[in-house]
Order: C-alpha cells, then sequence, then structure tokens
C-alpha cells in the first residue's frame, strides 16, 4: 500500500470529497506527511513498515476492528475496566502516559501520575477467513505512542493517530490460531471524528516477529 513520496498533501481532502473512505484517505496521508503527526519525534523503520504494511487477510478493517478498552489496577486497589469511548478518550490517554506510553503533541497534565500497578491496552480487531468472529490483541502503555492529529486533517478534530506494538493474542479463539498467537503484531489505530462510540479505527496490522511468552509472566507493567 505504498504512496508516492511527491504527492502533495492537499489532494487528501479532495480525495475525501470525492467519496474515498476516510481510513484509507488517513492512512495515506500519515504515509506522505508523517513529521505532520511525528513532529520531532523520530520515525524509525518499524514505524514505516507499519505505515506501508499490506493488509492482514485476517482482519476486517471496517469500524468494527478498534481500540476497545484498558484494563487497569492502581496500587493498593481493584482490578478495573474502563471502555475507551468518545466521552472517556482524554482520562485513557492521561492513564496510558502515566503508566509509560508516550503523547505527542498534546498537552494533557501527567505532571502527577496516578501510581498503577498493571494496565493492558485491548484493540477488538473482527475477523474473517478464520475460524473465529473476533478477538483482543493487547499490549501495554510503554508500548503504545499516540500523536496529535495534522492541523491540516480537520479544523476542529485533528485525525489522531496511534501505534500500538508488540500486541498479542489475548482471547481464546485468536489464541487457538498459531499463526496468529505464535506472532507479536503492530497496530495503526486513527481517530478521524467519525461518530463512533469507540473512535478508534484500526487501519494498519503488521507482523512484528515471535511471540515470546516469558515477557508476559509478571502482572506489573
Amino acid at each position: 500500500m505504498s504512496t508516492p513520496a511527491n504527492v502533495d498533501p492537499a489532494v487528501f481532502p479532495i480525495l475525501q470529497g470525492l467519496g474515498m473512505p476516510k481510513p484509507l484517505v488517513a492512512r495515506r496521508w500519515l504515509q506522505c506527511k508523517p513529521e505532520a503527526w511525528f513532529r520531532d519525534s523520530p520515525v524509525d523503520e518499524r514505524d514505516r513498515a507499519l505505515l506501508d504494511a499490506q493488509d492482514v487477510p485476517w482482519v476486517h478493517y471496517a469500524k468494527t476492528s478498534y481500540l476497545r478498552k484498558v484494563y487497569h489496577m492502581k496500587q493498593g486497589e481493584g482490578f478495573e475496566a474502563t471502555d475507551w469511548m468518545v466521552e472517556n478518550d482524554d482520562a485513557c490517554k492521561k492513564m496510558v502516559a502515566e503508566a509509560g506510553g508516550q503523547l505527542v503533541g498534546f498537552d494533557l497534565d501527567v505532571s502527577s501520575p496516578a501510581h498503577w500497578k498493571t494496565m493492558k491496552i485491548n484493540v477488538n480487531i473482527t475477523a474473517k477467513n478464520t475460524s473465529f468472529d473476533w478477538g483482543f490483541l493487547s499490549t501495554t502503555p510503554s508500548k503504545v505512542r499516540i500523536f496529535r492529529g495534522a492541523a491540516e486533517s480537520c479544523p476542529d478534530h485533528p485525525w489522531d493517530a496511534m501505534i500500538l506494538r508488540d500486541c498479542y493474542a489475548n482471547t481464546g479463539g485468536m489464541q487457538a490460531d498459531d499463526s496468529i498467537n505464535s506472532r507479536y503484531w503492530d497496530i495503526l489505530a486513527m481517530k478521524m471524528c467519525e461518530d463512533y462510540d469507540y473512535p478508534w479505527v484500526v487501519v494498519a496490522v503488521k507482523d512484528a516477529g515471535s511471540y515470546k511468552p516469558e515477557n508476559h509472566r509478571s502482572s506489573t507493567i
């Protein structure tokens, strides 16, 4: 899904107006002008591979694949879950940043972070061409970067981007498929001011290497 580097980004609003699906427009825009999202943050080869990745055949990329919820527990408190919905978006970003995630271009105050014992971010994947219908790919906050959208993407609600690295199968049907369960997956999700309850839509998934179960034996962040 490569895009010529010399494409004028001004063409993308035109493509949207002509009916190109917004997730495709957003991803192509990010491919052509990553610095508008990454700002001073580096774009490494792994990032570029994700931006340019071919579609994974078992992922349905419509709005049914999306950032679903955060499981979290503070020191001395009980386990909780927060759905990553529109009304919780800033709170979820703040939680992830407090627990080791990176925010780029946002001004959320994380100067007095909560003391998180454990946290897991879960991406709901609707499947196709598989024996299961859906499942969670999960990762930890330290593997997450959230980028404020380019100002020109939308004057009122810039199209934010999120990269989640080293996601792994975390539900039964998905874990039963060795071709998925044996691998880590990098995910690119974008928030494009659509009227979705769960605003972060999966637009790219990339194989990121062999899954290492020994990295997940601790319950802490």
